[in-house]
Parts: structure tokens; sequence; C-alpha cells
């Protein structure tokens, strides 16, 4: 039989070495990422946390700018049909978006009450796909290769939507305002106002 004191020694030595492989554990641990504390931390919080329709609504607010900022600047040279139907499309999918920047127009609440069928995720992603496929149509037959850049957008983007719908995400009234979009809108005053006070 083995001696009482070689099996102490033995056992000390695998409680030695699990110690120690439990301290190069610990030690090999990746340090924890530092949190964002600017007024976008609310933003990079929801986008870890991956939900489609925040994916989605920063790619339809994505689109408003690219239809009806970029289209007048470069797109009317580019074939001015296709510029007209892409800054009317552009609109419409901002009112969708970003519905509390429509407040000041009493024609845009009107449309807004129209689109409140779009809430459901599934119609708002399918909506969006016949809105690319339109802007493929309006490539194809009036020219302006914009149209065709946006019509993948928005059909990408209708995928979006469709994909959060069947994930169970739904709208919520948060949502028709900018802390729907994961802008901490208290935060980015404050933020303001401090580097305001800074440059005076």
């Amino acid at each position: 039989s083995r001696n009482p004191r070689d099996r102490g020694a033995g056992e000390g030595e695998r409680v030695s070495a699990g110690a120690m492989q439990n301290l190069l554990g610990m030690s090999a641990k990746p340090e924890p990422e530092p949190e964002s504390t600017g007024w976008y931390a609310d933003l990079v919080k929801m986008y870890k946390e991956g939900k489609f329709k925040t994916y989605a609504r920063w790619g339809g607010v994505a689109n408003t700018f690219l239809m009806v900022v970029l289209t007048p600047l470069i797109g009317l040279s580019l074939g001015l049909v296709g510029a007209i139907v892409a800054i009317f499309l552009g609109i419409l999918i901002g009112i969708l978006e970003l519905p509390f920047c429509c407040t000041c127009f009493q024609w845009c609440q009107v449309v807004q009450k129209w689109f409140a069928v779009f809430e459901v995720y599934w119609l708002r992603g399918l909506l969006y796909v016949i809105i690319g496929l339109s802007l493929g149509i309006t490539f194809s037959q009036a020219g302006n290769v914009l149209c065709l850049v946006y019509s993948i957008f928005c059909i990408l983007d209708g995928l979006c939507y469709v994909v959060a719908h069947i994930r169970g995400e739904t709208h919520a009234a948060a949502d028709n305002t900018a802390a729907g979009l994961g802008v901490n809108t208290t935060k980015l005053k404050t933020q303001m106002a401090v580097s305001a006070m800074g440059i005076v």
C-alpha cells in the first residue's frame, strides 16, 4: 500500500497545481471594456443588445438623409426624374422614422395618421421592400444611379424590419421620440451646453 505521507504529498501537489491553474485563468481573463459615458451611451447600449428594429430605424434615418439631402446635391445632374422620385420617397421614409421632426407641419401630422398601420414592423418592412423595388424600376427606366443605391439600401432596411417582427420586437410609444433611436436627449443637451460654455 502507498505511504499515507506520500498520498498527502501527492494531494497537496494536485491542490497546488489546481490553484495555480485558477490563478493563471484569472490573470488571463480580458479586462472588461470601459462603458461609454457620453450622450451616445444609450445608443451604444441599444446597438449591443442586438435589436433589429434599432438597426432598421437607423437604416431608415440614413436613407432619409441620403435621399433628401444627397440627391439634391449630386443626384439632379444624374437624372431629374429619378432625383424627384428619390426625394419624394425619402420624405415619406422620414415621416415614418422621424415623426418627432414633423410636429411643426400640419400636413405632416395628417400623413402620420395614415402611416400608423406601418407601426407593425412586417408591414413597414414590406413597404420598404416595395419602395426599394420602385426605385430599382425608376433606375431602369429613367436612369440616375443613386436610385439603384437607394433601392438596395431600402430593401435591406425592409428585411431588417421583417426580421425584427419575427424576433417579436414591436413598436413602442418611445419609438416616436428621439429616445427610440437610442439618443438620450437630456445628456445631449447637457453636453452641448457644456461645450458652449467652454467655447465662451
